[in-house]
């Protein structure tokens, strides 16, 4: 176990970039395709066969459609399309396992309930094909998938928790919709946010409804900033020009040619934090039982959580690698870097105490727990 102490506290960096794209967003929406599609897989492997087999879904694309939205309305020209690409078993010991079918159920039950204005106008395409002999005994006989790296931080700063919470305020406003992307910067005691919604047309009939809706977000984003920032600006949809607005038939921006990827949005604490450590890992998608990508990550959040709760720790960092087939529970390196005095002892005991619910952990994500 490696122990380092940080020289400064994070609060003290003399600036800050904070960035979440919302469950609308066409990466977001691409990361829960790819877990809806791993949940159902593992569902299906674990009522057939007792057991979750090989398969890794990180490769979703989706591919913008085209739209005419209207003061109160509009049309989908052309459909978004959902691209599914991957790995996945299916078959063994003769029994087929109906791969393609699964995905294509789970992407459009996921996509349908996320984005309600859709109204099933999207296609999906599976291509999802079967992983190497020497990946699907690695499953079998619980070995890391891969050599790679988990990394999670405690606690969040102020501006982080501001821009989780800016999501969800901004998304509760009647006409606004999932598709909201927020950009926090703090330079300074100074922090500016930017605010990009999706504006639902149906709620949206005509500009003055419009600007309605955008004043709406901004009040609701500048109560919650205001009891924390002495010096704080908001901008809700700031690229608004004349008769050029973010007005969208279904609430994100995929219909309208914005494309998304799995893996390029929010990493697995919901953010994405260029200043602090983290991983280019795509956690959706990722089998549950032992790909560090997705395991390595959610754990390490977990016990930075649990270190900075010992007391007298005012930042926490976990960072874990892993061998190709060895033992989850025994990683390559398992480091910590905190600011404060903690006993080291009660540090290794906790990074541990997480490691063993690796072993467990495939079950416990099927369920929701994660």
């Amino acid at each position: 176990m490696i122990i380092r102490h940080a020289g400064m506290p994070y609060r003290e960096e003399p600036f800050e970039i904070v960035e979440r794209k919302g469950p609308g967003h066409p990466d977001s929406l691409c990361d829960g395709i790819s877990d809806a599609i791993s949940r159902g897989l593992s569902r299906y492997y674990l009522d057939h066969f007792g057991t979750i087999l090989h398969h890794n879904v990180d490769k979703v694309l989706l591919i913008g459609g085209r739209s005419k939205p209207a003061f109160g309305g509009g049309e989908i020209v052309k459909p978004l399309t959902i691209v599914i690409g991957g790995r996945a078993t299916d078959e063994l010991e003769g029994v087929r396992v109906p791969v393609q079918e699964i995905a294509r159920n789970c992407a459009a039950q996921f996509l349908n309930e996320q984005v309600k204005g859709l109204g099933g106008q999207f296609a999906i395409e599976p291509r999802i094909g079967v992983g190497s002999t020497e990946l699907r005994s690695l499953v079998k006989n619980v070995g890391a998938n891969d050599t790679s790296m988990g990394v999670g931080f405690a606690p969040l700063s102020h501006l982080e928790k501001d821009v989780l919470e800016i999501d969800r305020l901004a998304r509760s406003v009647r006409g606004a919709g999932e598709d909201c992307k927020v950009m926090g910067i703090r330079t300074g005691p100074r922090a500016q946010f930017t605010v990009a919604d999706a504006i639902v047309a149906q709620h949206a009939r005509s500009m003055d409804e419009y600007a309605d809706i955008k004043a709406a977000i901004a009040a609701k984003v500048v109560t919650r900033v205001s009891a924390r920032w002495g010096d704080a600006s908001v901008a809700v949809n700031a690229a608004d020009h004349d008769d050029d607005i973010y007005l969208t038939v279904t609430g994100t921006s995929a219909e309208m040619g914005d494309d998304g990827e799995t893996g390029r949005g929010n990493r697995a604490n919901g953010l994405i934090t260029p200043g602090r450590p983290m991983t280019l890992e795509a956690v959706a998608g990722k089998n549950p039982r032992n790909h560090v990508g997705k395991i390595y990550n959610i754990i390490a959040n977990k016990a930075a959580e649990d270190i900075v709760k010992l007391g007298g720790i005012e930042d926490a960092y976990v960072f874990l690698v892993s061998r190709i087939g060895a033992p989850l529970d025994r990683p390559q390196i398992k480091a910590v870097t905190i600011y404060g005095e903690a006993v080291p002892s009660k540090v290794e005991y906790t990074v541990d105490y997480w490691l063993e619910q690796t072993l467990t952990f495939a079950e416990a994500w099927v369920n929701n727990k994660y």
